[in-house]
Parts: structure tokens; C-alpha cells; sequence
């Protein structure tokens, strides 16, 4: 390009932009904007579901975990969360199944032992707590009491509960872990009953036991099923019916 037609450029910018005005100045100074983008909302969303028209369950966040409870029952499952592709979420049961998937524009599959490939599950306007009924620190015993009463007559087993009752009734925290921990055994104990192998359990085990420790586990030893609750860990401190139900099998 020659000197004469770079001057002829020049002098035609200059001439563009004095009469464009000073709104035009600005935009050539300005620097590009940016996108902004907005957070979110967790996944899956907190609500009611019904899966393959019969399976209904509730999901919540608190403390940032992410809560399921089915609504046929009271165990609440406290679920680790993995990043999926697309913005999506798998949330996993504590002995790492899967219990739900989640896309990033909210779909949402749930996972049971019965239901291994999946279920589409569709949100539902009804408002459910997660939360179970509360047990009153007058009552652990009496609700310890219920649960082997029910295990009798269910699956004719007879177990007893053992803990520290003075200990429990002290500390609502505790005393939902402790609660919580006796449930999900009693959840465990009713599955595996259904597996042909009530006989070998009755003999095995006649004593549940729930004890604190550093973290939440369990243990079978001389006819005692021994449940490790961990307080200063949350509330999500104590196995599940399902690692329950999972350690039994490994010790049989």
C-alpha cells in the first residue's frame, strides 16, 4: 500500500469519527462485555418425585448434602454428590451405588436394589419433610422396644437393643443418631430376612448395639451386631439399612 493511500485511510477514520459523535468514541473505548452467569440452583431440585408411577420419595439439601427419604418408610439416605457431564450430578448411596442421576436441566433417574437399570422419576407439587417424626428422649427405650417387637413379628427374629439410655436421652443430636441407627438395622434385618437367610441371622445374631466411636461402621462379633455412630461427624454419622445390610452379608 502506498504512502499516499495509508494517508488517504487515515484522514477518512478521523473524518468518520468526528462525525459519528462521542457515543461512538465511547464504544471504541469500552472494553468488551462479559457474560454473566448466574449460579445454578442445586441439583436435583428439593421436592417430591414419583418414579414409574408407584415409587414416591423426597429429595432436600441441608448443611450441603443432599437427602432422600422414600415416603413408605423413615430411613433418610445421606448421598455424596459427583459432577456429571453437561452440568449433571450423580448422587451415590454411603456404599457407593448409585441412587440418583440428574441431567443439568433437572432430569432425574432413581436407583434402588430393585430397580438397578433406573427409574424416570417426575417432580411432584406435594411438599414432603425428609425429616422422620422425632423420637422424645423419654421415648428411645420404648422405641428401641418396637423395633425387635417388629422384627419378631415380621421375620420372627429375637433381638434386643443395647446403648447408653442416659446418654441418648441427653442430646437431641445424639439421640437421632442413636435412633436412626437402631432403625436402619431393623430396615436391614427386614430385607435380608426376605433373602432365605432369616435362620442363619437368628442364629447369629441376638444383640444390636449402639455404640459412639470416631466413625460411623458396623461390626458382628459373638452374636453381637455392634453399630458405630460418629456425632461430631453430622447428623449423616451412622451407616445406612444398606451398609448395614451389606457388612452383615460380608460377615455370614
Amino acid at each position: 500500500m502506498s504512502d499516499r493511500l495509508r494517508l488517504q485511510l487515515a484522514v477518512a477514520v478521523v473524518w468518520a469519527l468526528a462525525f459519528a459523535g462521542p457515543d461512538a468514541l465511547a464504544q471504541q473505548a469500552a472494553p468488551p462485555a462479559r457474560l454473566l452467569l448466574t449460579p445454578s440452583a442445586p441439583l436435583p431440585h428439593d421436592g417430591t418425585y414419583i418414579a414409574n408411577d408407584k415409587v414416591a420419595f423426597t429429595v432436600d439439601h441441608r448443611d450441603g448434602q443432599v437427602r432422600l427419604r422414600f415416603l413408605d418408610d423413615d430411613e433418610v439416605f445421606y448421598l455424596s454428590s459427583e459432577p456429571a457431564p453437561m452440568g449433571g450430578r450423580v448422587l451415590k448411596y454411603d456404599t457407593g451405588a448409585v441412587a440418583l442421576q440428574v441431567t443439568g436441566w433437572g432430569g432425574l433417574t432413581l436407583y434402588t436394589m430393585e430397580a438397578r437399570n433406573g427409574l424416570p422419576a417426575e417432580l411432584n407439587e406435594a411438599i414432603q419433610s425428609v425429616d422422620p417424626p422425632p423420637v422424645d428422649a423419654k421415648q428411645v427405650k420404648a422405641f428401641a422396644a418396637k423395633l425387635a417387637e417388629d422384627l419378631s413379628a415380621a421375620e420372627d427374629f429375637a433381638v434386643g437393643f443395647a446403648a447408653d439410655w442416659d446418654n441418648l436421652a441427653q442430646s437431641d443430636e445424639l439421640r437421632s443418631l442413636g435412633c436412626d441407627a437402631m432403625r436402619n438395622v431393623a430396615y436391614a434385618l427386614k430385607q435380608l430376612g426376605k433373602s432365605g437367610r432369616r435362620a442363619r441371622l437368628s442364629e447369629r445374631i441376638h444383640i444390636i448395639r449402639v455404640i459412639r466411636g470416631t466413625k460411623p461402621g458396623v461390626t458382628m462379633q459373638k452374636g453381637i451386631l455392634a453399630v458405630t455412630i460418629a456425632p461430631q461427624e453430622g447428623p449423616s454419622a451412622r451407616p445406612s439399612s444398606l451398609a448395614i445390610e451389606q457388612a452383615i452379608e460380608a460377615a455370614l
